[in-house]
């Protein structure tokens, strides 16, 4: 469960940005849309199923997302895909000169469930911290709450006079392996480095990471990848849900056929020796999936009989985006894990996704405490029947190109305010200032 994210010189965003996930006690409303999980430290605290982002074009609401993607690629791939010398991939601030020569900052606060020195499983809370330039990691640090009180399980900080690292030392129950923080490079995270070598109090924070945040990325036609829905389709999990999910969004699709296609490089025409191919092959294997598939949906005609339709080719990117959705609303709901996505409406229909919403901030289907951050600009979702107060946020861009992140709490709204009105009529902020209208 993810209670709070914070981020600082990434992108557009310069000054330190929040977006907390921890409940209003003041609202009562919307049940369904609020996490009840008691937490050693936390007493009283309740936590929201997920929050909406709305702000005008290139206000920066995208580049929270983008955030939380980096720190969770960060940790996933440092220690294994970045070189020696290779770039971090951070991004600071560049419209200061200030900004641009300091490192980005990133800190995440979740729950996971870990394993006691017992082997019980329980829910702990973390704290994970991160500043990295592009050239290095500056500092790194883990903080755990088992039982409500912190405790250091490890913190780096890069010594510019010594040009070397000083690690703390950890807090009673964390194991310290010199020999590992020896082996983490300055461009990678202790934290990707621990896993690889079996740190087991590490690796259950990493699998937290990598397996309970999905970001959901499109591509240049900015369709949704939808490799996730098609190989559960294809190995057997979910099948029936997934059908039924898509023929209830009134797609006309009865039925759906996927094949496993393996990446094949055999036939490719090339002037390379034979010994040249090989590692001409190999390398593009890396850069290729491994796997990708075929997918046919199967629809009735006016007569009963089904027609085959070609995935790719012949149908629309709304029924696309929907078949790609709902792989990962699938493993969601199931795990109870956080989904990030950016512009959920596109390609989709507004009532559709009311729909999808709904799904997600239900006690019934989402038992689990599953939560999703998007951004939209579609002001129908302002609908106090569908979100709280406290599940809106806003971004706004200052005359020095910095982005603001605020929750609609800031304003007070009434309890029966017409958010959607208020919203477009700039009263909360968030909407484009065009005074005299777009020109020639």
């Amino acid at each position: 469960m993810l209670i709070e994210f914070k981020v600082a010189n990434f992108r557009s965003i310069r000054e330190q940005q929040t977006l907390s996930l921890v409940a209003s006690n003041a609202d009562k409303s919307l049940s369904g849309c609020v996490i009840e999980r008691p937490l050693p430290g936390l007493a009283g605290l309740r936590f929201l199923k997920g929050a909406a982002l709305y702000g005008a074009n290139a206000s920066g609401k995208s580049n929270v997302i983008q955030a939380i993607g980096f720190l969770r690629d960060f940790v996933v791939n440092s220690a294994t895909k970045l070189q020696p010398g290779d770039k971090t991939g951070a991004e600071p601030f560049k419209l200061d000169r200030e900004s641009a020569t300091k490192p980005s900052e990133f800190e995440i606060t979740f729950v996971a469930d870990t394993t006691n020195v017992v082997g019980e499983a329980q829910a702990t809370r973390f704290v994970f911290g991160l500043a990295v330039t592009p050239q290095r990691v500056i500092e790194e640090y883990l903080v755990a709450y088992p039982f409500g009180s912190p405790r250091t399980c490890y913190h780096r900080a890069y010594k510019e006079t010594e040009n070397s690292y000083e690690w703390a030392n950890p807090s009673i129950g964390f194991k310290r392996d010199k020999s590992l923080e020896q082996k983490t490079r300055e461009n990678c995270l202790y934290l990707s480095v621990g896993p690889q070598f079996n740190h087991p109090q590490l690796i259950e924070v990493f699998e937290w990471l990598k397996q309970h945040l999905m970001l959901i990325r499109h591509d240049l036609q900015n369709i949704i990848q939808y490799d996730l829905t098609a190989y559960l389709f294809s190995n057997n999990f979910y099948t029936t849900e997934i059908v039924n999910f898509v023929k209830s969004a009134d797609t006309g699709i009865v039925n759906a056929i996927v094949e496993e296609v393996k990446t094949n490089l055999d036939n490719f025409k090339t002037n390379l020796s034979q010994p040249d191919y090989e590692v001409f092959k190999q390398e593009m294997l890396k850069l290729l999936p491994e796997k990708k598939y075929d997918i046919s949906l199967i629809h009735k005609n006016e007569s009963g009989d089904p027609v085959v339709l070609s995935f790719d080719n012949e149908e629309s990117s709304g029924t696309r985006q929907l078949f790609a959705l709902v792989g990962y609303w699938m493993i969601a709901l199931r795990t109870g894990s956080t989904i990030f996505i950016d512009e959920i409406e596109t390609s989709l229909h507004p009532l559709l996704v009311k729909e999808l919403l709904k799904l997600l901030l239900s006690e019934t289907h989402n038992p689990k405490g599953a939560q999703i951050i998007f951004t939209t600009h579609n002001p129908v979702l302002l609908d106090t029947a569908l979100l709280r107060r406290d599940q809106i946020w806003f971004t706004e861009k200052s005359p020095a190109g910095a982005t603001t992140l605020y929750p609609l709490t800031d304003y007070q709204p009434r309890k029966d305010e017409a958010l959607a009105k208020g919203y477009l009529a700039g009263r909360y902020g968030g909407i484009p200032f065009i005074p005299e209208g777009l020109k020639l």
